[in-house]
């Protein structure tokens, strides 16, 4: 899979011909969002594309700090997915002050179309993008040639709730790690550095479990695993020998519970 950043346009008009905007060779089928966890719901936006245009760092970074969210996945799990679903390209915004001014008619020539030739565009439903969120899907109207989907919110549950990040980081807030997997597509799984006696520290952008007992792994070794009240993770049990692992929470524990046996289901997009 072809991974490479973009640098933003220039401010003004960025083209002008719209050479792109027709024609009839094989053009690119182009899905827009953050993806963060690339979960059930983004793989409906994903469905079909070849293309993906995401960012890194979430744009709240630079727009609203206070508000970022806690992260579900990191850049190369996130990648890893994406991969497995059939993308081969995935072009990243490096979403900065320069980026947030760029106009949401600039963003689609000069970057969807020129830049990633697209035909066919892919978002969720209520996608705002360019200089003051400004854009909506029907920004994409204007340009001829190229189609849009605007895929629905996914729901699941009897409630009918929409499957969404903020729904998978509250699960996951709650200890329901079950839950938040059936709506990811796979088990949780983030990056942890190995501290001291073997206590795994999962960086601060990074969404954590509550507090207590699980059962998981440790780069793909079973063990126990508790959530500490100062947010890191004792390893009951085998760790690997290292300083950079990934740690996955499959599901709550008790500490009467038999061993834990590594299920031959898991896998990392489901």
């Amino acid at each position: 899979m072809e991974v490479f950043s973009l640098e933003a346009p220039p401010e003004g008009r960025t083209g002008g011909d719209r050479r792109h905007a027709g024609g009839t060779r094989s053009r690119a089928r182009v899905a827009i969002g953050t993806f963060d966890g690339v979960h059930i719901g983004h793989r409906q936006v994903l469905h079909g594309c070849d293309t993906v245009l995401t960012f890194d760092p979430h744009p709240l970074q630079v727009l609203e700090p206070r508000q970022v969210p806690s992260l579900l996945s990191d850049r190369r799990r996130k990648l890893h997915k994406l991969a497995a679903l059939g993308v081969r390209r995935v072009a990243i915004v490096p979403f900065d002050q320069a980026w947030s001014r760029v106009p949401a008619e600039d963003f689609v020539e000069g970057v969807v179309v020129d830049r990633l030739g697209a035909g066919f565009v892919s978002v969720g439903q209520g996608f705002r993008f360019g200089a003051r969120g400004v854009g909506t899907t029907s920004t994409f109207d204007r340009f001829p040639g190229l189609s849009t989907r605007v895929v629905p919110l996914v729901t699941r549950g009897p409630e009918g709730e929409p499957v969404s990040s903020t729904r998978i980081r509250r699960l996951i807030l709650d200890g329901d790690v079950e839950a938040a997997a059936d709506l990811l597509g796979a088990f949780l799984t983030l990056p942890a550095t190995v501290g001291d006696e073997g206590r795994l520290l999962i960086p601060d952008p990074f969404v954590r479990p509550a507090p207590g007992l699980y059962r998981g792994y440790v780069d793909r070794r079973p063990c126990r695993l508790r959530v500490c009240r100062d947010r890191t993770v004792a390893v009951l049990g085998t760790v690997r020998t290292g300083t950079e692992v990934d740690v996955t929470f499959v599901k709550r524990a008790s500490s009467a519970e038999p061993a834990f046996r590594f299920p031959t289901s898991l896998t990392d997009v489901q």
